[in-house]
């Protein structure tokens, strides 16, 4: 990768599930050396502290920021443990050291919301999510926010306690949270078991031609909950999607 990169140290992490992981990343020098958007992504691999010269050849994988830009002083990345580079990552210590490259992607927030944003999360699909819902709340973009969350299992589910905070306690803010058995790596994720259903998102999405809609979840669940906006009138203007 021939680009600028940046040397974050691991200050601290934290485990959602058996497979995932919530790193948060300080920067080695100075501020923050760049501006990224919600729903962007970076390429991250770990980093030798004696390399200063940027010779490692570990290879760079990519993930979603679950932090909010608000937060200027760390970037946090949630992380499935799913194949050999996120396995480097989950191996990782508190005070090592990573490479992350400037955040890229044209999933990302806007600030024109309409009435509000509504969010679908599938899975590990929730962390972009996570950082647009967060920068929604710190700028009051909106007035109502709907987060729509799907899970594998109560034991897979990621962000539990803040999922059920923003439900509970912030004014304007819904939550659903439902359990479906997403795997990562499935694609068909939409068969006649999942709740996601026309009437399901009809009962709970208030003022729908008012709103704007982001989608991140497996394709198949995309398609199917695209397919439902459509048949309520959604203009397909109003919805953006990023697949993980």
């Amino acid at each position: 990768m021939n680009e600028e990169t940046f040397r974050f140290q691991v200050d601290r992490i934290t485990p959602e599930s058996h497979r995932v992981k919530t790193f948060r990343l300080r920067p080695g020098q100075g501020g923050m050396p760049f501006r990224f958007s919600p729903g962007q992504h970076m390429g991250v691999r770990p980093s030798d502290p004696s390399d200063t010269a940027g010779g490692s050849d570990q290879r760079w994988r990519h993930f979603s920021l679950s932090s909010s830009p608000s937060e200027p002083d760390f970037l946090e990345i949630t992380v499935l443990r799913q194949g050999t580079a996120s396995d480097r990552i989950h191996s990782l210590s508190e005070g090592d050291w990573v490479e992350v490259t400037r955040s890229e992607g044209r999933f990302v927030l806007e600030d024109r919301v309409g009435h509000g944003p509504v969010f679908f999360g599938g899975g590990i699909g929730i962390a972009p999510i996570r950082s647009m819902v967060r920068y929604c709340l710190d700028q009051g973009l909106g007035e109502a926010l709907s987060l729509f969350a799907s899970f594998s299992s109560p034991e897979e589910a990621l962000f539990k306690d803040e999922l059920k905070k923003w439900g509970d306690q912030t004014p304007g803010v819904s939550v659903w949270v439902t359990y479906s058995a997403i795997q990562a790596g499935q694609d068909d994720q939409s068969g006649p078991s999942h709740p996601w259903d026309r009437a399901y998102l009809e009962e709970r999405i208030e003022r729908p031609l008012e709103r704007v809609y982001y989608l991140c979840a497996p394709r198949g669940l995309m398609d199917t909950v695209e397919s439902h906006l459509a048949s309520m009138g959604v203009p397909q203007e109003r919805v953006q999607r990023e697949r993980w």
